[in-house]
């Protein structure tokens, strides 16, 4: 058995009577949920993809927010003497 541990959730890989192996996801609480492997691809796709799109809005956020602080540093700068 092969484990990978994250902080809350502990991921391993759990051979099946038939061959298969199914990946295995547990939560702290003892909660599991066992995936295939196409099951597996498909949720870290998903994950993949929502991580994406927190980091860009956070990207876009930071980008935003030093433009305005360049747009509003030219007046201040301008009544510096």
């Amino acid at each position: 058995m092969t484990d990978a541990v994250n902080e809350h959730v502990f991921v391993s890989l759990i051979p099946d009577g038939e061959g298969e192996d199914r990946i295995s996801l547990e939560l702290e609480d003892g909660q599991m949920v066992l995936l295939t492997a196409s099951q597996a691809r498909a949720l870290a796709t998903s994950l993949i993809t929502a991580v994406n799109r927190v980091e860009v809005k956070a990207s876009l956020r930071v980008s935003t927010n030093l433009w305005r602080r360049a747009e509003d540093a030219g007046p201040r700068l301008s009544l510096a003497r």
